[in-house]
C-alpha cells in the first residue's frame, strides 16, 4: 500500500475542492505575483491549471500547470474556474528549461534542470561591445547571481559564443568548464579579449574544472555522456585542433569546426546544439559534406536524431551539410543569428524546409532585412532587428512532448 501511494503521489494529484482553472486568452506563468517576475512559461487558451488554494492574491491565481508540473501565478484575468474532479500529472520537477538568449550575432543557451540546477551552452554575443555585460545581464535575469553552475560548455573560442563567460565564472560557482582551447593565434590570427579574459578568470578560479581540450591533447570520445537527474547530455565531438585529415579549410573554418556538439536528452525529446560546427564550404555542392559534421555522419550517426537543433554556426551556408540535416531530421529549428553575417541564409532555411514546418522554425533575429542572401521570411524592410527582442523558450517535459516559444510575442514589424 505505501509504495501505491508514493507512486500517486509523484505523479498525479487530486484537486481539492475539485476546482481547477480554464486559460481563457494567451498570456504567461510567473514565478512571483508581479508583472515584473520571471516568466516560467506560457499559458495558451484551452489549457488546464491546477489551482493551489488557499494561495492567492487579489490580481493573481497561485497555479501548477497540468503538463509542465511548474508552479507559479497567473493573472486572474486570463483564467476562469472550472468545477469538477481532475487528475493531472504534477511531477516535481517535470520540466527541463532551455533559454535561447537573443544576443545579437552570437550564442548563449542557458538549460535549467529540475532542482534549480543550470548548464549553459556557450556564452556569446553582445553585438561587438567587449566584455559581454549586455549578454551577463540577461544570464543574470534567469540565473541568480552566486548559484552553482553544474557545466559550462564553450563550443569553440570565438568571441561571439564566448563574450560574457569570464562574468559567469567570477560571478558564479561554475564546477566545470568544458571547451576547446583552439584559438585565432595558433592559425596565424591574433589572440581575442574574449579569450584572455576567460583564460585570466580560469587561472583564477581553480576550484573550477578546466578542461581544455587543446591544452591536453585530447579530442572528444562520441556518444560519451553523463546525467543529472533525468537528463542526459551525449556529447557528439568536438576537438584540441582540427585532425591533419581536414585539408583545404580555412582559418576561419579551423577555428569554427572544431567546435563541440552536444545533445540534450529528458522525456524522450532531444535537442542538439552545433555551435559552429562546419558541413561545407560556402561555394561547395549540396552533396558535399566535411569537416565537423563529416566526422559526425562517419562517427556519431547513431546519435544524430532529435527533435530539435540549434543550427550550426547561426544557420549560415557553411553549415547545415544536406546529409547531416537528413540524418538530424529535426521536427524544429532554432537560428541563433543577429544583423550580421545574412544569417540565416536562405539555402539554409530552404534546406530545414524539406524536412520541418514554416512555423516550427524560430529565429533570434525576427524581422531583420539584410538584402539579399539572408531569409527573406517575416523580414521587415529596412528594419535592423534589435537586440534582446527575440528570446526563445524552449520546454522539455517529462511526458513526451515539448514546446517551443517567443518569449515576447509581437509581431516583428510592430
Amino acid at each position: 500500500m505505501r509504495i501505491l501511494l508514493t507512486i500517486l503521489y509523484l505523479f498525479a494529484a487530486i484537486i481539492s475542492n475539485g476546482q481547477f482553472l480554464r486559460v481563457q486568452r494567451n498570456g504567461n506563468m510567473r514565478a512571483e505575483p508581479n508583472t515584473t517576475s520571471e516568466i516560467l512559461e506560457k499559458i495558451h487558451t484551452g489549457d488546464s491549471l491546477i489551482l493551489l488554494q488557499p494561495s492567492q492574491t487579489d490580481a493573481y491565481y497561485h497555479v501548477r500547470g497540468r503538463v509542465s508540473g511548474q508552479e507559479g501565478w497567473v493573472y486572474r484575468t486570463l483564467v476562469r474556474k472550472v468545477e469538477g474532479d481532475l487528475i493531472a500529472p504534477v511531477i516535481s520537477g517535470t520540466v527541463v528549461d532551455i533559454r535561447i538568449l537573443d544576443v545579437g550575432a552570437g550564442l548563449c543557451a542557458l538549460i535549467k534542470l529540475p532542482g534549480d540546477k543550470y548548464v549553459i551552452y556557450d556564452a556569446g554575443g553582445d553585438d561587438g561591445l567587449q566584455n559581454g555585460s549586455r549578454t551577463f545581464n540577461q544570464i543574470k535575469e534567469y540565473i541568480p547571481l552566486h548559484s552553482t553552475v553544474e557545466l559550462l560548455v564553450l563550443s569553440h573560442t570565438d568571441a561571439d559564443h564566448i563574450n560574457a563567460a569570464e562574468q559567469v565564472i567570477r560571478d558564479n560557482t561554475v564546477k566545470k568548464v568544458l571547451w576547446t582551447g583552439f584559438e585565432a593565434s595558433m592559425v596565424g590570427g591574433q589572440t581575442t579579449g574574449a579569450f584572455k579574459r576567460l583564460d585570466s578568470m580560469l587561472e583564477a578560479r581553480p576550484a573550477t574544472e578546466n578542461v581544455n581540450l587543446h591544452e591536453s591533447g585530447s579530442n572528444i570520445v562520441p556518444g560519451t555522456s553523463f546525467q543529472i537527474g533525468a537528463a542526459e547530455f551525449t556529447f557528439l565531438c568536438g576537438f584540441g585542433s582540427p585532425p591533419p585529415e581536414w585539408t583545404g579549410l580555412s582559418d576561419a573554418e579551423k577555428l569554427n569546426g572544431v567546435s563541440i556538439v552536444m545533445k540534450l536528452a529528458f522525456g524522450g525529446d532531444t535537442i542538439l546544439f552545433c555551435g559552429d560546427a562546419v558541413g561545407r564550404h560556402l561555394d561547395s555542392s549540396e552533396d558535399t559534406v566535411l569537416a565537423t559534421e563529416h566526422f559526425l555522419v562517419n562517427n556519431a550517426r547513431e546519435h544524430l536524431s532529435a527533435q530539435i537543433i540549434v543550427a550550426p554556426h547561426h544557420g549560415a551556408a557553411n553549415g547545415s551539410s544536406k546529409t547531416f540535416v537528413g540524418l538530424v531530421k529535426p521536427k524544429s529549428v532554432i537560428f541563433s543569428a543577429g544583423h550580421k553575417h545574412r544569417h540565416p541564409t536562405t539555402r539554409t532555411a530552404n534546406l530545414y524546409l524539406e524536412h520541418v514546418a514554416l512555423d516550427s522554425i524560430y529565429r533570434t533575429d525576427r524581422g531583420d532585412d539584410e538584402g539579399d542572401g539572408e531569409w527573406p521570411h517575416g523580414r521587415c524592410p529596412g528594419r535592423r532587428d534589435p537586440y534582446n527582442d527575440d528570446t526563445i523558450q524552449v520546454q522539455l517535459r517529462s511526458n513526451g512532448t515539448y514546446r517551443i516559444y517567443y518569449m515576447m510575442e509581437e509581431p516583428p514589424c510592430h
